[in-house]
């Protein structure tokens, strides 16, 4: 029942900002999270501080979710401070409260989101 039930809240949460501005590490990342029906999903796809630079350019509220293992939490930091260095706001608390959510399902990638299918 516990499992469930967080599942549930974490569709809830990913259903209330499936039409922000999210950042993911790669296309099978991007593709878990269009069958969630996310429509404004950006893929890195060069250096973190170009990728920065880019979506500066066009975004100013973003959501950075790349996986919640060592590398993805990684990526995330770095990001995170390169895009703030370009004046975004980055929402660290919406990724926080969805890293709970995948530590409780004991998950760690976007692709594993499959089991919420």
């Amino acid at each position: 029942m516990f499992i469930k039930e967080t599942g549930e809240e974490l569709l809830n949460l990913l259903d209330k900002i499936k039409y922000k501005t999210v950042i993911v590490e790669g296309k099978k990342d991007r593709n878990i999270l269009l069958s969630f029906d996310f429509t404004k999903i950006i893929t890195i796809n060069h250096g973190l501080y170009e990728t920065a630079e880019e979506i500066s350019k066009t975004n100013r509220e973003i959501i950075v979710l790349t996986d919640f293992d060592k590398e993805g939490n990684l990526i995330a930091r770095k990001l995170t401070l390169f895009l703030q260095s370009f004046n975004c706001k980055v929402d660290i608390i919406t990724r926080k409260k969805i890293g709970l959510y995948f530590a409780k399902l004991r998950i760690k990638t976007m692709e594993e989101l499959k089991i919420l299918r």
